[in-house]
Protein backbone atom coordinates (compact mmCIF):
# COMPACT_ATOMS: atom_id res chain seq x y z
CA UNK A 1 0.00 0.00 0.00
CA UNK A 2 2.64 2.47 1.07
CA UNK A 3 4.84 1.66 -1.91
CA UNK A 4 1.92 2.24 -4.28
CA UNK A 5 1.17 5.56 -2.65
CA UNK A 6 4.74 6.75 -2.90
CA UNK A 7 5.05 5.59 -6.50
CA UNK A 8 1.95 7.49 -7.58
CA UNK A 9 3.03 10.57 -5.64
CA UNK A 10 6.43 10.65 -7.29
CA UNK A 11 4.80 9.93 -10.64
CA UNK A 12 2.70 13.06 -10.21
CA UNK A 13 5.83 15.14 -9.72
CA UNK A 14 7.49 13.58 -12.73
CA UNK A 15 4.50 14.40 -14.92
CA UNK A 16 4.27 17.94 -13.63
CA UNK A 17 7.92 18.93 -13.78
CA UNK A 18 8.55 17.10 -17.07
CA UNK A 19 7.30 20.19 -18.92
CA UNK A 20 7.78 19.91 -22.66
CA UNK A 21 8.07 16.46 -24.21
CA UNK A 22 9.14 15.70 -27.77
CA UNK A 23 6.32 15.19 -30.26
CA UNK A 24 8.11 15.32 -33.62
CA UNK A 25 11.81 15.21 -34.49
CA UNK A 26 12.66 16.41 -38.00
CA UNK A 27 16.27 15.26 -38.10
CA UNK A 28 18.36 14.89 -41.28
CA UNK A 29 17.69 11.17 -41.79
CA UNK A 30 13.91 11.67 -41.92
CA UNK A 31 13.52 15.41 -42.48
CA UNK A 32 12.38 15.25 -46.09
CA UNK A 33 9.80 12.55 -45.27
CA UNK A 34 8.01 15.07 -43.07
CA UNK A 35 7.81 17.83 -45.70
CA UNK A 36 6.38 18.42 -49.15
CA UNK A 37 7.68 20.85 -51.77
CA UNK A 38 5.30 23.58 -52.92
CA UNK A 39 5.87 24.22 -56.63
CA UNK A 40 2.99 26.45 -57.64
CA UNK A 41 3.12 30.19 -58.37
CA UNK A 42 4.68 32.08 -55.46
CA UNK A 43 1.84 33.54 -53.33
CA UNK A 44 4.04 36.59 -52.60
CA UNK A 45 4.53 37.34 -56.32
CA UNK A 46 8.23 36.62 -56.12
CA UNK A 47 10.63 36.50 -59.05
CA UNK A 48 11.18 32.81 -58.41
CA UNK A 49 10.53 29.35 -59.84
CA UNK A 50 9.64 27.04 -56.96
CA UNK A 51 10.63 23.48 -57.85
CA UNK A 52 9.24 20.08 -56.89
CA UNK A 53 10.97 17.74 -54.45
CA UNK A 54 12.23 15.54 -57.29
CA UNK A 55 13.51 18.53 -59.27
CA UNK A 56 15.20 19.89 -56.18
CA UNK A 57 16.99 16.61 -55.50
CA UNK A 58 18.02 16.06 -59.11
CA UNK A 59 19.47 19.57 -59.47
CA UNK A 60 21.16 19.56 -56.06
CA UNK A 61 18.98 22.30 -54.63
CA UNK A 62 17.73 19.81 -52.01
CA UNK A 63 20.20 17.49 -50.29
CA UNK A 64 20.27 15.57 -47.04
CA UNK A 65 23.47 14.50 -45.28
CA UNK A 66 24.12 12.72 -42.03
CA UNK A 67 24.12 15.91 -39.96
CA UNK A 68 22.04 18.46 -41.89
CA UNK A 69 19.61 19.15 -44.71
CA UNK A 70 20.42 21.81 -47.31
CA UNK A 71 17.82 23.84 -49.23
CA UNK A 72 19.53 25.99 -51.85
CA UNK A 73 18.71 28.35 -54.70
CA UNK A 74 20.12 28.31 -58.22
CA UNK A 75 23.48 30.14 -58.30
CA UNK A 76 24.62 29.09 -61.77
CA UNK A 77 22.24 30.37 -64.41
CA UNK A 78 20.85 33.65 -65.71
CA UNK A 79 17.12 33.23 -65.10
CA UNK A 80 14.74 35.39 -67.18
CA UNK A 81 11.69 33.61 -65.72
CA UNK A 82 12.71 33.71 -62.09
CA UNK A 83 15.43 32.06 -60.01
CA UNK A 84 14.80 28.39 -59.09
CA UNK A 85 14.43 27.89 -55.36
CA UNK A 86 12.75 25.80 -52.66
CA UNK A 87 9.66 26.08 -50.48
CA UNK A 88 9.09 23.14 -48.11
CA UNK A 89 5.96 22.74 -45.97
CA UNK A 90 5.48 20.22 -43.16
CA UNK A 91 2.99 17.42 -43.74
CA UNK A 92 1.79 17.70 -40.16
CA UNK A 93 0.12 20.77 -38.67
CA UNK A 94 0.06 22.04 -35.08
CA UNK A 95 -2.20 23.95 -32.72
CA UNK A 96 0.31 24.75 -29.99
CA UNK A 97 3.79 23.79 -28.93
CA UNK A 98 7.45 24.65 -28.69
CA UNK A 99 9.18 24.64 -32.09
CA UNK A 100 12.98 24.52 -31.87
CA UNK A 101 15.03 24.91 -35.06
CA UNK A 102 18.79 24.36 -35.01
CA UNK A 103 20.21 26.08 -38.07
CA UNK A 104 23.82 25.92 -39.22
CA UNK A 105 23.18 28.50 -41.97
CA UNK A 106 20.41 30.63 -43.41
CA UNK A 107 20.32 32.62 -46.65
CA UNK A 108 22.70 35.53 -46.31
CA UNK A 109 22.03 39.26 -46.47
CA UNK A 110 21.74 39.13 -50.25
CA UNK A 111 20.12 41.77 -52.44
CA UNK A 112 16.84 40.46 -53.82
CA UNK A 113 16.59 37.54 -51.37
CA UNK A 114 13.55 37.11 -49.12
CA UNK A 115 14.05 34.01 -46.95
CA UNK A 116 11.67 32.97 -44.19
CA UNK A 117 11.12 30.29 -41.56
CA UNK A 118 7.47 30.48 -40.59
CA UNK A 119 4.15 28.74 -39.98
CA UNK A 120 0.78 29.24 -41.65
CA UNK A 121 -2.77 27.90 -41.34
CA UNK A 122 -4.85 26.50 -44.23
CA UNK A 123 -7.40 29.33 -44.22
CA UNK A 124 -5.34 32.52 -44.42
CA UNK A 125 -5.62 34.93 -42.69
CA UNK A 126 -8.38 33.41 -40.50
CA UNK A 127 -5.99 30.68 -39.27
CA UNK A 128 -3.07 33.06 -38.90
CA UNK A 129 0.61 33.18 -39.81
CA UNK A 130 3.68 33.24 -37.54
CA UNK A 131 6.89 34.58 -39.12
CA UNK A 132 9.76 33.36 -36.95
CA UNK A 133 12.71 34.37 -39.17
CA UNK A 134 12.25 36.84 -42.01
CA UNK A 135 14.08 39.65 -43.74
CA UNK A 136 14.93 41.06 -47.14
CA UNK A 137 17.88 42.33 -49.13
CA UNK A 138 20.91 43.44 -47.07
CA UNK A 139 19.23 43.20 -43.63
CA UNK A 140 21.29 41.74 -40.78
CA UNK A 141 18.63 41.66 -38.04
CA UNK A 142 15.50 39.54 -37.84
CA UNK A 143 11.88 40.67 -38.15
CA UNK A 144 9.23 38.57 -36.35
CA UNK A 145 5.61 39.11 -37.37
CA UNK A 146 2.08 37.78 -36.86
CA UNK A 147 -0.57 38.08 -39.57
CA UNK A 148 -4.22 37.55 -38.63
CA UNK A 149 -7.84 38.38 -39.38
CA UNK A 150 -9.40 41.36 -37.54
CA UNK A 151 -9.47 41.37 -33.75
CA UNK A 152 -5.89 40.53 -32.87
CA UNK A 153 -3.30 43.01 -31.62
CA UNK A 154 -0.42 42.97 -29.15
CA UNK A 155 0.61 45.05 -26.16
CA UNK A 156 4.15 46.02 -25.28
CA UNK A 157 4.86 44.29 -21.98
CA UNK A 158 8.51 45.30 -22.05
CA UNK A 159 9.42 41.71 -21.15
CA UNK A 160 11.37 41.05 -24.34
CA UNK A 161 14.37 42.68 -25.95
CA UNK A 162 13.00 43.39 -29.43
CA UNK A 163 11.38 46.59 -30.67
CA UNK A 164 7.67 46.79 -31.52
CA UNK A 165 7.26 48.23 -35.01
CA UNK A 166 3.52 47.70 -35.45
CA UNK A 167 0.95 46.40 -32.94
CA UNK A 168 -2.15 45.48 -34.96
CA UNK A 169 -1.90 41.96 -36.38
CA UNK A 170 -4.83 42.40 -38.79
CA UNK A 171 -3.55 42.28 -42.37
CA UNK A 172 -5.96 45.10 -43.23
CA UNK A 173 -5.33 47.25 -40.15
CA UNK A 174 -6.08 50.92 -40.56
CA UNK A 175 -2.95 53.06 -40.62
CA UNK A 176 -0.66 50.20 -41.55
CA UNK A 177 0.43 49.05 -44.97
CA UNK A 178 -1.20 46.10 -46.70
CA UNK A 179 -0.43 42.84 -44.89
CA UNK A 180 2.04 44.40 -42.46
CA UNK A 181 0.73 42.61 -39.37
CA UNK A 182 2.15 43.11 -35.88
CA UNK A 183 5.92 43.16 -36.05
CA UNK A 184 8.75 43.03 -33.52
CA UNK A 185 12.25 43.71 -34.80
CA UNK A 186 15.30 42.10 -33.19
CA UNK A 187 17.53 44.56 -31.38
CA UNK A 188 20.47 42.21 -30.85
CA UNK A 189 23.18 41.03 -33.22
CA UNK A 190 23.65 37.72 -35.03
CA UNK A 191 19.93 37.18 -35.55
CA UNK A 192 19.65 37.14 -39.35
CA UNK A 193 21.54 36.67 -42.61
CA UNK A 194 25.28 37.30 -42.70
CA UNK A 195 25.48 38.13 -38.99
CA UNK A 196 23.69 34.89 -38.06
CA UNK A 197 25.97 32.82 -40.28
CA UNK A 198 29.15 34.51 -39.04
CA UNK A 199 28.83 32.82 -35.62
CA UNK A 200 27.97 29.36 -36.92
CA UNK A 201 24.23 29.88 -36.91
CA UNK A 202 22.25 29.01 -33.83
CA UNK A 203 18.83 28.10 -32.49
CA UNK A 204 15.42 29.72 -32.79
CA UNK A 205 12.79 28.51 -30.33
CA UNK A 206 9.14 29.55 -30.66
CA UNK A 207 6.76 28.90 -27.76
CA UNK A 208 3.08 29.06 -28.71
CA UNK A 209 0.44 28.81 -25.99
CA UNK A 210 -3.12 30.17 -25.66
CA UNK A 211 -1.62 33.13 -23.77
CA UNK A 212 0.84 34.23 -26.44
CA UNK A 213 3.74 33.51 -28.76
CA UNK A 214 7.37 34.08 -27.78
CA UNK A 215 10.45 33.79 -30.00
CA UNK A 216 13.86 33.06 -28.49
CA UNK A 217 17.21 33.21 -30.27
CA UNK A 218 20.51 31.69 -29.17
CA UNK A 219 23.81 32.01 -31.02
CA UNK A 220 25.74 28.79 -31.51
CA UNK A 221 27.96 29.39 -28.47
CA UNK A 222 25.03 30.25 -26.18
CA UNK A 223 22.53 27.42 -26.75
CA UNK A 224 21.04 26.41 -23.37
CA UNK A 225 22.05 23.01 -22.06
CA UNK A 226 18.42 21.95 -21.67
CA UNK A 227 17.85 22.43 -25.41
CA UNK A 228 20.97 20.43 -26.24
CA UNK A 229 19.86 17.63 -23.91
CA UNK A 230 16.33 17.48 -25.32
CA UNK A 231 14.66 18.77 -22.16
CA UNK A 232 13.80 22.40 -23.05
CA UNK A 233 12.58 24.68 -20.27
CA UNK A 234 11.75 28.20 -21.55
CA UNK A 235 11.30 29.49 -17.99
CA UNK A 236 15.08 29.46 -17.59
CA UNK A 237 16.02 31.15 -20.87
CA UNK A 238 15.64 34.77 -19.88
CA UNK A 239 13.86 37.36 -21.99
CA UNK A 240 12.76 36.30 -25.48
CA UNK A 241 13.66 38.19 -28.61
CA UNK A 242 9.95 38.83 -29.15
CA UNK A 243 6.80 38.24 -27.10
CA UNK A 244 3.39 38.62 -28.72
CA UNK A 245 0.83 38.90 -25.91
CA UNK A 246 -2.24 40.84 -24.78
CA UNK A 247 -4.19 43.19 -26.97
CA UNK A 248 -7.32 41.07 -26.81
CA UNK A 249 -5.89 38.29 -28.97
CA UNK A 250 -6.84 34.67 -28.30
CA UNK A 251 -3.80 32.82 -29.60
CA UNK A 252 -5.55 29.46 -29.58
CA UNK A 253 -8.23 30.62 -32.03
CA UNK A 254 -6.35 33.21 -34.10
CA UNK A 255 -3.74 30.57 -35.02
CA UNK A 256 -4.86 27.10 -36.04
CA UNK A 257 -3.49 24.08 -37.89
CA UNK A 258 -0.12 25.68 -38.54
CA UNK A 259 2.26 23.98 -40.95
CA UNK A 260 6.01 24.69 -40.72
CA UNK A 261 7.55 26.36 -43.78
CA UNK A 262 11.10 27.02 -45.02
CA UNK A 263 11.42 29.02 -48.22
CA UNK A 264 13.59 31.44 -50.13
CA UNK A 265 11.88 33.67 -52.64
CA UNK A 266 13.15 36.76 -54.45
CA UNK A 267 11.85 40.29 -54.89
CA UNK A 268 8.06 40.07 -54.77
CA UNK A 269 5.75 42.06 -52.51
CA UNK A 270 8.41 43.04 -49.97
CA UNK A 271 12.00 42.79 -51.23
CA UNK A 272 10.93 43.87 -54.70
CA UNK A 273 8.89 46.93 -53.76
CA UNK A 274 10.56 49.79 -55.58
CA UNK A 275 10.77 52.03 -52.53
CA UNK A 276 12.23 49.18 -50.45
CA UNK A 277 14.77 48.32 -53.13
CA UNK A 278 15.79 51.90 -53.85
CA UNK A 279 16.13 52.83 -50.18
CA UNK A 280 18.41 49.89 -49.36
CA UNK A 281 21.90 51.41 -48.98
CA UNK A 282 23.54 48.40 -50.65
CA UNK A 283 21.04 47.03 -53.13
CA UNK A 284 19.71 50.26 -54.60
CA UNK A 285 23.14 50.90 -56.13
CA UNK A 286 23.45 47.50 -57.82
CA UNK A 287 20.56 47.59 -60.31
CA UNK A 288 17.53 49.65 -61.25
CA UNK A 289 15.10 46.97 -60.08
CA UNK A 290 15.18 43.90 -57.90
CA UNK A 291 14.12 41.59 -60.74
CA UNK A 292 16.97 42.82 -62.96
CA UNK A 293 19.52 42.08 -60.28
CA UNK A 294 18.20 38.61 -59.40
CA UNK A 295 17.95 37.57 -63.03
CA UNK A 296 21.47 38.52 -64.08
CA UNK A 297 23.76 37.84 -61.11
CA UNK A 298 23.61 34.10 -60.37
CA UNK A 299 26.92 33.86 -58.49
CA UNK A 300 25.69 36.34 -55.90
CA UNK A 301 23.19 33.72 -54.71
CA UNK A 302 25.68 31.05 -53.71
CA UNK A 303 24.93 31.84 -50.04
CA UNK A 304 21.15 31.80 -50.50
CA UNK A 305 20.64 28.47 -48.76
CA UNK A 306 19.27 26.99 -45.55
CA UNK A 307 21.31 24.37 -43.72
CA UNK A 308 19.09 22.76 -41.12
CA UNK A 309 20.51 20.55 -38.38
CA UNK A 310 17.09 19.74 -36.94
CA UNK A 311 13.60 20.98 -36.19
CA UNK A 312 11.94 19.58 -33.07
CA UNK A 313 8.38 20.14 -31.92
CA UNK A 314 7.55 19.71 -28.24
CA UNK A 315 4.23 19.73 -26.40
CA UNK A 316 3.49 20.19 -22.71
CA UNK A 317 3.66 16.74 -21.22
CA UNK A 318 0.76 17.06 -18.80
CA UNK A 319 -1.73 18.33 -21.34
CA UNK A 320 -0.88 16.82 -24.71
CA UNK A 321 0.32 13.37 -23.72
CA UNK A 322 -2.28 10.91 -22.46
CA UNK A 323 -1.46 9.61 -19.01
CA UNK A 324 0.04 6.12 -18.85
CA UNK A 325 -2.35 3.52 -17.43
CA UNK A 326 -1.11 0.68 -15.27
CA UNK A 327 -1.95 -2.87 -16.31
CA UNK A 328 -4.53 -4.13 -13.86
CA UNK A 329 -7.35 -6.68 -13.94
CA UNK A 330 -9.57 -4.42 -11.84
CA UNK A 331 -9.99 -0.66 -11.55
CA UNK A 332 -11.74 1.46 -8.93
CA UNK A 333 -14.62 3.71 -9.93
CA UNK A 334 -13.86 6.87 -11.91
CA UNK A 335 -13.68 10.25 -10.20
CA UNK A 336 -17.08 11.81 -9.65
CA UNK A 337 -16.19 15.31 -10.82
CA UNK A 338 -14.29 15.82 -14.06
CA UNK A 339 -13.86 19.48 -13.21
CA UNK A 340 -10.99 18.54 -10.92
CA UNK A 341 -8.76 17.40 -13.77
CA UNK A 342 -6.68 19.77 -15.90
CA UNK A 343 -8.24 20.44 -19.34
CA UNK A 344 -7.25 17.90 -21.96
CA UNK A 345 -5.58 18.95 -25.21
CA UNK A 346 -7.31 18.11 -28.52
CA UNK A 347 -6.77 14.54 -29.55
CA UNK A 348 -3.87 14.04 -31.91
CA UNK A 349 -3.33 10.59 -33.48
CA UNK A 350 0.35 11.32 -33.99
CA UNK A 351 0.96 12.17 -30.37
CA UNK A 352 -1.28 9.61 -28.73
CA UNK A 353 0.40 7.07 -26.50
CA UNK A 354 -0.47 3.50 -27.46
CA UNK A 355 -1.61 1.32 -24.59
CA UNK A 356 0.71 -1.53 -23.62
CA UNK A 357 -0.80 -5.01 -23.74
CA UNK A 358 -1.72 -6.47 -20.40
CA UNK A 359 0.93 -8.81 -19.07
CA UNK A 360 -0.29 -11.65 -16.82
CA UNK A 361 3.13 -11.92 -15.19
CA UNK A 362 3.18 -8.30 -14.19
CA UNK A 363 -0.47 -7.58 -13.50
CA UNK A 364 -1.22 -6.12 -10.10
CA UNK A 365 -3.57 -8.12 -7.86
CA UNK A 366 -7.19 -7.02 -8.02
CA UNK A 367 -8.35 -4.76 -5.24
CA UNK A 368 -11.40 -5.91 -3.35
CA UNK A 369 -14.42 -3.70 -3.64
CA UNK A 370 -14.80 -1.09 -0.97
CA UNK A 371 -17.52 1.40 -0.12
CA UNK A 372 -17.33 4.98 -1.34
CA UNK A 373 -15.87 7.57 1.05
CA UNK A 374 -18.15 8.79 3.79
CA UNK A 375 -18.30 12.27 2.29
CA UNK A 376 -20.13 10.91 -0.74
CA UNK A 377 -17.26 11.41 -3.20
CA UNK A 378 -15.64 8.76 -5.32
CA UNK A 379 -12.00 8.29 -6.18
CA UNK A 380 -9.77 7.06 -8.96
CA UNK A 381 -6.25 5.70 -9.25
CA UNK A 382 -3.93 4.54 -12.01
CA UNK A 383 -3.01 1.33 -10.19
CA UNK A 384 -5.02 -1.16 -8.18
CA UNK A 385 -4.79 -0.51 -4.47
CA UNK A 386 -4.65 -3.53 -2.17
CA UNK A 387 -6.37 -3.33 1.21
CA UNK A 388 -4.70 -1.06 3.72
CA UNK A 389 -2.27 -3.11 5.79
CA UNK A 390 -1.15 -2.22 9.24
CA UNK A 391 2.24 -0.45 9.30
CA UNK A 392 5.29 -2.62 9.38
CA UNK A 393 8.81 -1.60 10.28
CA UNK A 394 10.07 -3.72 7.40
CA UNK A 395 8.08 -1.88 4.72
CA UNK A 396 10.43 -0.24 2.23
CA UNK A 397 10.18 2.61 -0.25
CA UNK A 398 10.61 0.24 -3.21
CA UNK A 399 7.42 -0.17 -5.25
CA UNK A 400 6.14 -3.65 -5.91
CA UNK A 401 7.49 -4.90 -9.25
CA UNK A 402 3.96 -5.99 -10.20
CA UNK A 403 3.03 -2.34 -10.81
CA UNK A 404 3.76 -1.39 -14.40
CA UNK A 405 2.95 1.48 -16.73
CA UNK A 406 3.31 1.82 -20.53
CA UNK A 407 5.50 4.47 -22.10
CA UNK A 408 5.06 6.07 -25.52
CA UNK A 409 6.62 3.09 -27.31
CA UNK A 410 4.37 0.56 -25.61
CA UNK A 411 7.12 -0.69 -23.30
CA UNK A 412 6.66 -1.25 -19.60
CA UNK A 413 8.40 0.15 -16.56
CA UNK A 414 9.20 -2.16 -13.68
CA UNK A 415 10.35 0.18 -10.93
CA UNK A 416 13.21 -1.28 -8.96
CA UNK A 417 13.12 1.21 -6.11
CA UNK A 418 14.67 4.54 -5.24
CA UNK A 419 13.82 8.09 -6.15
CA UNK A 420 14.70 8.05 -9.85
CA UNK A 421 12.78 4.87 -10.68
CA UNK A 422 9.68 6.16 -8.95
CA UNK A 423 9.88 9.37 -11.01
CA UNK A 424 9.55 7.44 -14.29
CA UNK A 425 6.35 6.89 -16.23
CA UNK A 426 3.64 7.46 -13.64
CA UNK A 427 0.67 9.72 -13.09
CA UNK A 428 -2.27 10.21 -10.78
CA UNK A 429 -5.69 11.84 -10.62
CA UNK A 430 -7.53 13.92 -8.07
CA UNK A 431 -10.99 13.68 -6.52
CA UNK A 432 -12.86 15.02 -3.49
CA UNK A 433 -11.35 13.75 -0.28
CA UNK A 434 -7.69 14.20 -1.14
CA UNK A 435 -5.21 12.72 -3.57
CA UNK A 436 -7.13 9.87 -5.15
CA UNK A 437 -4.12 7.78 -6.11
CA UNK A 438 -2.98 7.84 -2.52
CA UNK A 439 -6.12 7.16 -0.58
CA UNK A 440 -9.92 7.07 -0.72
CA UNK A 441 -10.44 8.90 2.56
CA UNK A 442 -8.56 11.30 4.87
CA UNK A 443 -8.33 8.78 7.72
CA UNK A 444 -6.33 6.47 5.47
CA UNK A 445 -3.91 9.31 4.70
CA UNK A 446 -3.36 9.80 8.39
CA UNK A 447 -2.71 6.13 9.01
CA UNK A 448 -0.32 5.99 6.05
CA UNK A 449 1.63 9.08 7.18
CA UNK A 450 1.98 7.71 10.72
CA UNK A 451 3.69 4.63 9.30
CA UNK A 452 6.31 6.45 7.22
CA UNK A 453 9.96 6.17 8.09
CA UNK A 454 12.10 9.28 8.47
CA UNK A 455 13.62 8.68 5.03
CA UNK A 456 10.22 8.32 3.39
CA UNK A 457 8.97 11.52 4.98
CA UNK A 458 12.04 13.30 3.62
CA UNK A 459 11.22 11.95 0.18
CA UNK A 460 7.66 13.25 0.48
CA UNK A 461 9.08 16.67 1.33
CA UNK A 462 11.23 16.56 -1.80
CA UNK A 463 8.13 15.78 -3.84
CA UNK A 464 6.23 18.77 -2.50
CA UNK A 465 9.24 21.09 -2.80
CA UNK A 466 9.57 20.08 -6.45
CA UNK A 467 5.88 20.76 -7.06
CA UNK A 468 6.11 24.17 -5.42
CA UNK A 469 9.09 25.10 -7.59
CA UNK A 470 7.32 23.91 -10.73
CA UNK A 471 4.15 25.82 -9.87
CA UNK A 472 6.06 29.05 -9.43
CA UNK A 473 7.94 28.79 -12.73
CA UNK A 474 5.47 28.06 -15.50
CA UNK A 475 1.88 28.73 -16.67
CA UNK A 476 1.10 25.02 -16.42
CA UNK A 477 2.36 25.03 -12.85
CA UNK A 478 0.16 27.97 -11.97
CA UNK A 479 -2.84 26.16 -13.47
CA UNK A 480 -1.93 23.08 -11.45
CA UNK A 481 -1.70 25.11 -8.23
CA UNK A 482 -5.05 26.75 -8.93
CA UNK A 483 -6.77 23.44 -9.73
CA UNK A 484 -5.20 21.04 -7.25
CA UNK A 485 -2.88 22.82 -4.85
CA UNK A 486 -5.42 23.15 -2.04
CA UNK A 487 -5.93 19.39 -2.00
CA UNK A 488 -2.22 18.74 -1.71
CA UNK A 489 -1.94 21.19 1.13
CA UNK A 490 -4.91 19.50 2.85
CA UNK A 491 -3.26 16.10 2.60
CA UNK A 492 0.26 17.09 3.56
CA UNK A 493 -0.33 19.95 6.00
Amino acid sequence: MKSSILLNTFGLVQLSIAGYVLEDDYSPSSFLDGFTAFSGPDPTSGFVKLVTMDEGKSTGLISAGSTSVKLASDSTNVTPSGRPSIRLESVKSYNSGLIIADLAHMPGSICGAWPAFWTIGPDWPANGEIDIIEGVNSATSNSMTLHTAPGCSISNSGQFNGLVKTSNCDINASGEGKNVGCQIAASGSNTYGDSFNSVGGGVYATEWTPQGISVFHFARSAIPADIASGNPDPSGWGEPLASFQGGGCDYSTAFKNQTIVFDTTFCGQWAGQQDVWSSDPVCGKKAATCNDYVQNNPKDFAEAYWEINSVKVYQLGDSSTPAPVASSPAAPPAAASSSLAAPAAPSSPASAVPAAPSSPASAAPAAPSSPAPADGSSYATTASMPPLAEPSSTQSLNPAPAIVSPDAAGDEYEPKGGYESMMAGWTTTFAPGGMAAATPAPQRVKRMEDSLSKFEKEEYKRVIDSLNEFESRSPVGRHFRHSHGHRRRQVYA
